[in-house]
């Protein structure tokens, strides 16, 4: 018996485990179900709509966003069109494909450049492929300097996918104000040069994931910058702990539920709202209803997850008191461990 949601697993159940187990299913099927009513709705908590969009990272995943009439797309990972290959896309296959997604809905469709290098390595890069520890070395954003022609055709795909719809673009593993001000240039300079050959298209809206604690820090400072903000939490909660995360010795430093996390992404929110711009949350974290209603309590303005979860956590949304969650959050954020926030929002939830 295996219970996938607390990996718990059973070895020869008896017929009292087993018959707990298939209530479990059977209420997560029919939650499911349910859940089905959320369909292509736009929801909110109080008076304030929260999105909820899909990830995708590839043209399966695509179409099941489509599917589940997800609110746009949150991240668009496309590291799948640079891996497991011996040369790098095209910049006209890459436009091909972002002019897809982003025709397939009405709603923004956040791109993010390729994240690879370090621990995903490609065998045309530049990149240094014996780092000791690739978790911490050359890859997302620190790769571009050095493949500056594969993220300018990247950037030039994506502006050309604004013929089609709303594409944004997202800066992956960026870590100081410096390195963000170089590559907005470069983005600001392509897409000027490609608006004044071919008028139809636009500079997208231009944004960064807070997935390393320095840049939650000076989000103030970063906000004047950028077009909006998405908090990957799965390594922001990495790097905050210094844990690896594909350790599983390290497992118990992996909830990000954690206040420590929790206190980064909230000054992140509060910086987006001081200047103005927008900030999702495309973590797994994202995807798990007591995260959920953390974000929607702290004003996070969309989440993003996998399709399959896309519609439940709508049904989570809805449920909602808003006049509870604002609470809900001070008292997480003043608590001691992450199991101390999932019982604090867990008594929140099991009242919806």
């Amino acid at each position: 018996a295996l219970d996938g949601s607390t990996g718990e697993v059973v070895i020869d159940p008896d017929p009292a485990t087993r018959a707990d187990f298939e209530a479990r299913r059977d209420a997560h099927l029919a939650a499911r179900e349910a859940a089905r009513a959320f369909r292509g709705k736009r929801v909110g908590v109080g008076d304030r709509e929260v999105a909820v969009a899909a990830n995708v990272g590839g043209t399966a995943d695509l179409e099941r966003a489509v599917d589940v009439a997800a609110d746009g797309i949150g991240l668009f990972r496309t590291e799948f069109l640079f891996l497991d290959r011996d040369e790098a896309p095209t910049e006209e296959e890459q436009a091909d494909i972002y002019r897809r997604a982003a025709a397939a809905f009405d709603q923004p469709v956040v791109i993010r450049t390729f994240d690879i290098g370090g621990d995903k390595p490609a065998p045309y890069l530049t990149a240094p492929t014996d780092e000791e520890n690739p978790f911490l070395g050359v890859r997302g954003a620190r790769l571009y300097p050095r493949e500056r022609d594969l993220f300018a055709d990247q950037v030039r795909a994506i502006v050309r996918a604004t013929e089609t719809g709303d594409p944004w673009l997202m800066l992956p593993m960026v870590s100081t104000l410096d390195e963000i001000r170089e590559l907005m240039a470069v983005v600001d300079e392509i897409a000027a040069d490609l608006i004044a050959r071919e008028p139809g298209l636009r500079r997208p809206p231009v944004g960064v994931m807070v997935e390393v604690p320095s840049i939650a820090l000076v989000a103030d400072a970063v906000a004047e910058h950028v077009d909006f903000f998405s908090i990957g939490t799965n390594d922001l909660t990495q790097y905050t702990f210094a844990a690896d995360r594909t350790n599983g010795a390290l497992d118990h430093l992996q909830d990000p539920l954690h206040p420590a996390v929790l206190a980064l992404c909230t000054f992140t929110r509060a910086a987006a709202r001081r200047r103005g711009v927008s900030v999702s949350v495309c973590g797994l974290a994202a995807a798990d209803p007591a995260g959920a209603a953390l974000f929607a309590g702290m004003g996070i303005d969309k989440l993003s997850v996998a399709a399959a979860s896309v519609n439940p956590i709508k049904a989570t949304l809805s449920g909602l008191d808003p006049d509870r969650l604002g609470e809900l959050v001070e008292r997480c954020l003043a608590a001691s461990s992450a199991a101390e926030v999932r019982a604090l929002v867990g008594e929140v939830l099991e009242s919806v």
